[in-house]
């Protein structure tokens, strides 16, 4: 049996897996979380060395049940930025996509146009807080001697890999989503880090195909007690890796995927060349393939946020009591905007706007708790909508991320979006994904026979509730 480990390195978590080949079953899975902390208004970091030992605390558990690992593949979570010393150790935390103090420096990118239309053509990027560049333009006008002390300027993924093998490398995909890489040529934007940064190319690490292979190091084997040699792929990000694991095609497939975030995504044969609307984005997958799409800020952590502050129940409980009463079309329903980090679609707006419509003294908690699932969907159909006619065409859905746990939100999601969904695997779908993409050399048209139709679940929406939501809906968007 040939046994392959996939290592997600997410916002929240490191979720590991290992994957039989020949079996097409996912035999262990093991995660180990941590947090985010906040440095002040919007600021948020993490510790690398936190995340780091996470990494290697999961490789540590899977080399005590398995002694038959042909490799390990990584993907991880787009837009984190660091700053290592000469020594490569950390200078800087770690800053991930939900940190907020560059919103300055973005607002002056919009305000001039032509810059803001030049760069998102060139990086895929639009202008948004999420993008390490605008990260680093904060770091450059406040604390400017660090970043010229810095040696590197890394992702997260590229320092792990570092820990992992002792070698400094930047995949094309995690590389895209910096803000600062021209996603047609492949290469960093010299021009742009001079102009904007008032750095060189020097500072950042080479980059390299997704489809490269390192191999582990001596002190990590130690650590891990996985085999030195061990081969390490670099692997692709954690958008492409979610995708593919979700089972998505080229070019006639959307993927919904919901974690803490939220996105809806394309993988295309092309870079984009007209966005559709200024907050699309489009980021390399490989040399020849792209992801495009719309990320929304309010996903699945809404909810979260939603049961500490006003439940009495827990998320079990309270989603049980939702699916038990689904039957049930009210005539008045609450109505809930789940906008408590701005706005990433359909533009670029960081105030918190997050509320409630008809409360009422009689509304229960089971009402509350149907309208944050169902602002949740609504806010994801607008993007849906927009992005569903990026890709050739469209013949599949498909869904994933802890959200797809909840069976009644994906009849929800099916009936708003009137569409199946198909959904996988409800087990780490970007661990299983950057597993996948591997093993079929980057050719996506083959990973169909990877992936078994045993796990399939397939949502079909239902006539009465998309007559019901259909209306929701318009009433949602005309009191937006």
């Amino acid at each position: 049996m040939e046994m392959y480990i996939g290592v997600d390195i997410g916002t929240t978590a490191v979720k590991t897996i290992v994957y039989n080949s020949d079996a097409k079953k996912i035999e262990m899975d093991v995660s180990q979380s941590y947090e985010a902390f906040s440095k002040g208004h919007g600021q948020f970091e993490q510790d690398p060395r936190q995340i780091e030992r996470a990494v290697f605390e999961t490789l540590k558990q899977v080399s005590k049940s398995f002694t038959n690992v042909r490799a390990i593949v990584l993907d991880s979570a787009l837009h984190t930025v660091m700053l290592l010393n000469g020594d490569l150790e950390p200078l800087s935390n770690v800053i991930p996509w939900l940190d907020e103090r560059s919103v300055d420096h973005v607002k002056k990118v919009i305000s001039d146009n032509q810059l803001s239309k030049h760069l998102h053509l060139k990086t895929g990027c639009p202008p948004d807080t999420v993008y390490p560049l605008y990260k680093l333009l904060w770091i450059k006008q406040n604390e400017k001697d660090m970043l010229n002390s810095a040696s590197k300027i890394v992702s997260l993924k590229d320092y792990v890999i570092y820990k992992l093998t002792g070698d400094l490398v930047s995949d094309i995909g995690v590389a895209s989503g910096s803000g600062y890489m021209d996603i047609e040529k492949k290469v960093w934007c010299e021009e742009l880090l001079k102009d904007f940064l008032e750095i060189s190319s020097e500072k950042l690490p080479q980059l390299v195909s997704p489809k490269t292979v390192l191999r582990l190091s001596k002190e990590a084997a130690k650590i891990t007690g996985l085999p030195e040699g061990l081969p390490v792929v670099v692997g692709i990000s954690d958008a492409a890796a979610s995708s593919i694991g979700a089972g998505a095609f080229v070019e006639n497939s959307i993927t919904i995927s919901v974690g803490s975030s939220a996105a809806i995504r394309a993988v295309l044969n092309h870079p984009v060349k007209q966005y559709p609307v200024s907050s699309i984005w489009c980021y390399v997958l490989d040399e020849n393939h792209y992801i495009s799409g719309a990320a929304i800020k309010n996903g699945g952590y809404v909810f979260d946020w939603y049961v500490k502050l006003f439940c009495c129940y827990d998320h079990e409980t309270i989603v049980k009591k939702v699916e038990e009463n689904l039957d049930f079309l009210d005539e008045k329903p609450v109505l809930f905007y789940p906008f408590i980090f701005g706005k990433r679609f359909p533009e670029f707006d960081p105030s918190p706007r997050a509320k409630f419509d008809n409360l009422t003294s009689t509304t229960t908690q089971e009402q509350v708790a149907r309208s944050v699932l169902e602002g949740i969907a609504f806010n994801l159909k607008r993007a849906f909508d927009v992005v569903k006619t990026i890709p050739n065409s469209l013949e599949k859905v498909f869904a994933t991320g802890g959200l797809t746990r909840a069976t009644v939100w994906m009849k929800m999601l099916s009936a708003i979006l009137n569409h199946p969904i198909l959904v996988q695997s409800k087990r780490q779908g970007a661990a299983l994904g950057t597993i996948l993409y591997f093993l079929s050399k980057g050719d996506l048209n083959s990973i169909g026979g990877y992936l078994s139709n045993n796990e399939v679940e397939i949502f079909q929406p239902d006539r009465s509730l998309f007559e019901y939501y259909s209306k929701l809906y318009r009433m949602w968007v005309e009191n937006f």
